[in-house]
């Protein structure tokens, strides 16, 4: 009850803070007057190399499919001063677009109040929010924020959610009942085939060991500390690294300045490796990425194991690990093989309903 009331004081007081922005921090925004304006929200600036590629692709997918159009993109803090003059100078012919990911729920508040405001803001605007993955918490906060989320989704009447697995399909249909939603890969799936990557061939000798350390790993301590011993062992070379950017005691501050310098040097950390073994989804992303083989844990919400069985059932090159034993581990490793790229192509053609929502023929 604690955490429900926790919970609640913080929408309330967001909410404040958001409506304050909205009326006396208001930033303008500059539209073309002869382009269609795609407006892109939620632009993060934190570290997570994940969602930074997620702006990558994102950005690099309008340019590809929709190169007449004038982008223009609003960090995720400043939502709520930009709104107001979005609804004063977009017309009928613009759009509005959201940031995708994994953020659709309880487990990111911020990104989660940022996004409804907006949704209640632009009522009379079109809306499309880039692939997500949907999780609310089977709890007293969770049932609250699914409340809220479903009561104001369901009021716009031009919304259209892409979300990017089978879990999160079925999720969104029975919470968001009168929202378009649509299936659709991670955006980053379409940057398959964007990198030269060389070939790996067994016998494995170097290791990428991608573990995440916040509330989504479902991996204890104790098991990392074993599953590292145990790499060590039996290969070569083991590097520990994450899809963060920096240090936990240097937080860097992502933008277009340096995003892609961070993105391409961490990608060049997982080419080095024969082999990654994550829990991350975008770990296992920059691995395919990169062609390498991979072995990836099951995380607490789905969107892994979802992913794989939505896109990946047939990959060679991808594991999923439920079971987490030493034993279990070497046993798929030794099962992985290399997988060309090719393989995933008809991957990168699944965009289709994504283009027609954002073309307005949904």
């Amino acid at each position: 009850m604690y955490k429900l009331i926790k919970r609640v004081a913080r929408t309330v007081l967001s909410e404040i803070w958001m409506n304050y922005q909205y009326l006396f921090r208001r930033k303008q925004v500059r539209l073309s007057k002869t382009k269609t304006n795609i407006i892109l929200f939620g632009i993060p600036n934190h570290p997570n190399l994940g969602d930074q590629a997620i702006v990558s692709a994102e950005r690099q997918f309008i340019a590809d499919n929709f190169p007449n159009i004038n982008l223009v993109m609003i960090d995720e803090t400043d939502t709520a001063s930009f709104l107001w003059g979005v609804k004063m100078a977009a017309t009928s012919h613009d759009l509005v677009m959201y940031h995708g990911g994994g953020n659709i729920g309880s487990l990111y508040p911020l990104s989660e109040r940022n996004r409804r405001f907006l949704i209640k803001k632009l009522k009379q605007q079109r809306v499309v929010i880039f692939p997500q993955s949907i999780f609310f918490e089977d709890n007293m906060v969770g049932k609250y924020e699914q409340r809220m989320s479903s009561r104001i989704y369901n009021n716009h009447p031009k919304l259209v959610l892409t979300v990017r697995e089978n879990y999160s399909l079925e999720r969104s249909q029975a919470i968001f009942s009168t929202v378009k939603c649509v299936l659709t890969p991670d955006i980053v799936f379409s940057m398959i085939d964007t990198l030269d990557s060389s070939s790996v061939h067994k016998p494995f000798r170097k290791i990428l060991l991608v573990l995440r350390g916040d509330d989504e790993s479902c991996l204890t301590a104790q098991f990392k500390a074993e599953l590292a011993a145990a790499l060590d062992d039996r290969f070569k070379l083991v590097k520990k690294t994450d899809t963060m950017a920096g240090e936990p005691t240097n937080t860097i501050v992502i933008n277009d300045n340096n995003r892609a310098r961070l993105l391409a040097e961490k990608l060049a950390e997982f080419a080095w490796a024969d082999l990654v073994v994550t829990d991350r989804l975008h770990g296992t992303l920059f691995s395919i990425l990169t062609g390498r083989p991979c072995l990836v844990f099951a995380n607490n919400n789905h969107k892994i194991e979802s992913t794989i069985s939505t896109w990946l059932q047939g990959a060679r090159h991808i594991k999923l690990i439920n079971r987490y034993s030493v034993q279990v581990i070497e046993k798929s490793i030794s099962e992985l093989e290399h997988q060309s790229q090719d393989n995933l192509h008809e991957v990168k053609q699944k965009y289709g309903s994504l283009k027609k929502a954002i073309q307005g023929q949904l």
